[in-house]
């Protein structure tokens, strides 16, 4: 009979999820030095601004963002909630499957 060796057959199984989880990462880091690039140039525009006399009224653009920031942390709180109850639903089901077994 053909064995795998257990640390073998634990790679082959693993293996490609840490791949990916890798990739993932480096997908992330990525993306977190663009947006802290992004952010550097902003705050170099906006640093024209402040030898400006008047300047814009950003107190409309603040309560925009500050209620989308509200709204999205509910989405967030609705879709953990979902998340759970799908848990709880995949739970039970694995349950009954076990029962009828």
């Amino acid at each position: 009979m053909n064995e795998i060796p257990l640390s073998q057959g634990f790679n082959t199984i693993i293996g490609p999820a840490v791949l990916e989880i890798d990739q993932a990462i480096g997908q992330v880091q990525k993306s977190q030095d663009d947006l802290g690039k992004e952010i550097e140039r902003l705050v170099a525009e906006l640093e024209l601004f402040t030898d400006i006399a008047e300047p814009p009224t950003l107190l409309p653009c603040l309560e925009k963002l500050i209620d989308a920031k509200k709204r999205l942390t509910n989405t967030n709180k609705l879709l953990q909630q979902t998340n759970e109850r799908v848990e709880r639903i995949q739970k039970e089901v694995v349950d009954i499957k076990k029962t009828n077994d």
